[in-house]
């Protein structure tokens, strides 16, 4: 059976290199031999600028060696990389990178799969050192803790070359694994917890982006979610500091670049493609969005934007968003009244909302996706019915300007997140999430043109667990895929109390197990 699924991969990793435009070179025989890992599908993966980063800075850095495998859904046992189908225990380093909580069961099951002994403490000093960063570790690393040696806090580049030297160091001299941690554990940005004191603390590196280039996306490809777009940061972090969004927290302070960058990050590496996507975590807050983007629909490239705000469309950004053919727009109103929306500071009226609904229901626009929360502090059942007259106003306007549009409603759970405001607030039950979202998706679906993306309670309770527990939380992954055992008695045998991580608020100077990580 496996012998099978790995003919098959073959052709797999084969069409998929056949079909992307690299432009990252690869140094076959480099001293250090690194596979990136994204513990999702190569989809998710390749649209993902983190990742594509680090694969090229990486591949750049003298002496070292990088390949990627991700976690392949139809090749589930397969644990090798894409560029020379080598397994994952040949490498000297396996580098996961980590957006999604959700993933930390992918994680573990790759090093189970891939012959690797998953609790760091019981490897073998001749296996992969196992390293970790990305979005997840700058919140909270503790439930990857039993399995990753070095964990990576904040952002790569000003680490880059002290974890690369380290790295090669530590081959040339034939160190010990013992003795490459106890070198990064005196190294800031680095968390090593075999060797964590309690006293300690981990200083998050960020990177100051004066007079650097924007990051980019080196590989296109038709086969992850963006098809051939060419990915191009205009910023990071963001100054709103919304009270449950851990993106203006986690990534300070507030950071952009120059348009004349940017515009030239995109003629010198975007490899002939007309389709541009701008990434940033606030980027309808980037000062000269219009600018940009007008600059781009001039020499014919078509637009790709992330979640914009509301209040910042007008006729003349929709005009701009025409001529680069955006035919979908997504939108995040969180909560259905200004009420609720001045609480999780969302300060976005409802006047600016209905504002903003009718300059997009005289345009080309025919798809208009929104986010709303449930659960958030505060709410009320009229917030809940907020949602849906909110929904319904847009869809009337959009209804009397006789361009069809089609209106996706994405609905959900508020989860907790380390360093915000909100980490202190308790999770919704499950049974009432499922109350809220079945009479939303009643009232919703009875709208004409409306449609819902459907969600999971379970999985949101899931990830809620994933995000704020400890090394326990690990551990339970372990015993269920080990053990082959459901999520209760995985709970049960490593000692997780849902209660307490989840559905009680929590007191002023509790402990949380992200404490050691400096926001």
């Amino acid at each position: 059976m496996k012998k099978t699924q790995e003919n098959k991969f073959f052709s797999f990793s084969k069409n998929i290199l056949n079909n992307e435009k690299n432009s990252v070179k690869q140094q076959r025989e480099g001293l250090l031999s690194i596979a990136l890992v994204f513990p999702n599908s190569y989809a998710v993966g390749m649209s993902n600028l983190g990742f594509q980063t680090v694969y090229k800075l990486f591949n750049e850095f003298p002496g070292v060696s990088c390949e990627r495998a991700f976690y392949y859904p139809y090749f589930p046992t397969v644990t090798k990389t894409l560029e020379s189908n080598r397994e994952l225990r040949e490498f000297d380093v396996i580098a996961f990178s980590v957006s999604f909580e959700m993933d930390f069961i992918n994680i573990i099951q790759i090093l189970i799969n891939g012959g690797i002994t998953p609790l760091s403490s019981n490897r073998d000093f001749r296996e992969p050192l196992i390293i970790a960063g990305g979005a997840v570790t700058f919140l909270n690393p503790a439930p990857l803790t039993p399995f990753v040696d070095i964990f990576l806090i904040g952002e790569l580049e000003p680490k880059l070359h002290t974890l690369m030297e380290s790295l090669l160091n530590s081959k040339k001299q034939n160190l010990s694994k013992n003795e490459i941690l106890e070198s990064f554990n005196a190294s800031p940005g680095f968390y090593v917890p075999a060797k964590f004191e309690n006293h300690q603390k981990v200083q998050k590196v960020h990177f100051h982006l004066k007079n650097e280039n924007p990051q980019y996306s080196p590989i296109l490809s038709p086969d992850s979610h963006f098809k051939n777009m060419f990915l191009t940061e205009v910023g990071r972090g963001c100054g709103r500091k919304c009270n449950f969004c851990a993106a203006s927290f986690i990534y300070q302070p507030f950071r952009i670049f120059p348009v004349e960058r940017i515009l030239e990050t995109i003629r010198t590496h975007c490899q002939e493609t007309k389709r541009i996507g701008l990434i940033g975590s606030a980027i309808s807050d980037y000062p000269k969005i219009k600018t940009l983007c007008l600059q781009l629909v001039k020499k014919n490239y078509q637009l790709g934007l992330s979640s914009f705000r509301l209040d910042k469309i007008d006729d003349s950004f929709i005009n701009i968003l025409e001529r680069g053919k955006v035919n979908s727009i997504a939108f995040a109103p969180e909560a259905g009244t200004e009420r609720l929306r001045k609480t999780i500071n969302k300060n976005l009226s409802q006047e600016q909302i209905i504002d903003a609904a009718e300059v997009i229901s005289h345009s080309s626009v025919n798809q208009v996706k929104l986010y709303f929360l449930i659960g958030l502090p505060g709410e009320t059942w009229e917030d809940i019915e907020g949602i849906v007259t909110l929904v319904d106003k847009m869809q009337q306007i959009f209804y009397r300007s006789k361009r069809t549009k089609k209106m996706t409603i994405s609905v959900n759970t508020f989860i907790p997140k380390p360093f915000t405001p909100f980490q202190w607030a308790a999770m919704e039950k499950i049974s009432e999430i499922q109350r809220k979202r079945k009479h939303l998706n009643k009232k919703l679906k009875a709208l004409t043109g409306v449609q819902i993306s459907p969600k999971s309670a379970k999985e949101e309770i899931l990830q809620g667990i994933f995000s704020l527990g400890g090394k326990d939380i690990g551990k339970a992954i372990y015993f269920k895929i080990i053990d082959n055992l459901d999520w209760e008695q995985a709970w049960l045998k490593a000692g997780v109390n849902e209660q307490k991580i989840l559905f009680s608020e929590k007191q002023s100077g509790e402990v949380f197990p992200w404490d050691f990580n400096e926001a």
